[in-house]
């Protein structure tokens, strides 16, 4: 008996040798322009916080940038009738060649002359490597996390129909792709002329290297037939809840700590590093073993992204944005995610409800 994975794979490339592809406007434009909220705005560090002129206007670059680069990743993806790992394990990649290869966060000693840059990056600095443990998780995390999985699972969810779908035409990701490269071209130079630095050519080779090979290990791994089994899926909210707590760990320790009149520092040094890689592992962990259970649906997926989207919009209260952003138009912007992400959960959940027929 097949199963709907190769199913998908016969219908895909059907699809391919005929010809078929064709461009769903709707979700690729929600995913372009949808993309940098998650990955950029949200969080609310960017000096055009509470600002949302400017926020749609640097959509012109960010679209491209996150929202191309995610709609590359779901493309291949699939198109070749696979699924969530190999979705998650080619936005793994997606982080370090941002990160590493394209704006050089994970390398530069100086970003964008950023005060507290060398007080993120000394205490977890590996010499060899010439990258900061901290920053390398969190830059990559991020990417993988808020990025390309949470903006992807949202547009699905609202597009219930054509989630398994490829959403462009062979035109259209040719398009995609350039706007893609032009975009990150962009950011490049930008980068390179701003801080005069540029990462050692065996920084460059390694990452790419790495890249390559997580590229590859995605389509590997992502064939592998998963297993489900007759225990039922926890409850949605548990799931967001749990989601929502383990992102949040990291801060929430931070917070304590100053409430109860302690550093945080050690949150930035190895201590600090190894709780959120031990946060992230738990999480990843608890995904792969309550998606193989019964009744586990689209209202799960929904969840995992509703927890990590409320987990930036809370974070963003604590963050100091960079350049002179008043207090009030912070404030003002931090406030419009946190009602929109609420908003956007709530009319998800409505919507899914009704596509999979999930009685109140």
């Amino acid at each position: 008996m097949k199963n709907k994975n190769s199913e998908t794979l016969t219908q895909v490339k059907s699809e391919f040798e005929n010809g078929k592809y064709k461009t769903q406007f709707l979700p690729v434009l929600g995913l372009l322009f949808f993309a940098p909220f998650t990955a950029e705005y949200i969080i609310g560090y960017l000096d055009v916080t509470g600002n949302f002129g400017l926020m749609f206007l640097y959509l012109i670059f960010f679209g491209p940038l996150y929202g191309g680069a995610a709609l590359i990743i779901r493309e291949f993806t699939r198109r070749a009738g696979l699924g969530w790992l190999t979705i998650t394990i080619l936005a793994f990649a997606f982080g370090l060649f941002q990160a590493g290869i394209i704006d050089h966060g994970l390398f530069n000693p100086a970003f964008q002359d950023i005060d507290y840059w060398q007080d993120l990056r000394d205490p977890t600095y590996i010499s060899f490597l010439g990258i900061s443990a901290y920053q390398a998780v969190d830059f990559i995390s991020g990417h993988v996390v808020w990025s390309i999985t949470v903006p992807i699972v949202i547009m699905e969810i609202f597009f219930p129909s054509q989630k398994r779908d490829p959403w462009l035409s062979n035109v259209s990701l040719t398009i995609i792709i350039i706007l893609y490269l032009l975009a990150s071209a962009f950011i490049f130079q930008d980068q390179v002329t701003m801080d005069q630095f540029l990462p050692s050519v065996i920084q460059f080779i390694v990452t790419g290297i790495i890249v390559i090979a997580l590229i590859i290990a995605s389509f590997i791994i992502g064939k592998h037939t998963m297993t489900r089994n007759a225990k039922p899926a926890p409850k949605p909210l548990f799931v967001g809840t749990v989601t929502l707590l383990l992102l949040s760990m990291h801060t929430i320790i931070e917070l304590l700590a100053v409430l109860l009149g302690f550093s945080s520092d050690f949150m930035m040094e190895w201590p600090g590093v190894i709780l959120r890689l031990a946060s992230l592992s738990l999480l990843g962990y608890l995904i792969l073993v309550w998606s193989k259970q019964k009744g586990w649906n689209a209202l799960h997926h929904l969840a995992l992204a509703g927890g990590a989207i409320l987990t930036r919009t809370w974070i963003a209260f604590l963050i100091q944005p960079l350049g002179n952003v008043s207090s009030s138009d912070k404030l003002i912007g931090n406030t419009i995610f946190l009602l929109s992400a609420i908003l956007l959960i709530l009319f998800g959940t409505y919507v899914t409800k009704k596509t999979i027929k999930v009685p109140d």
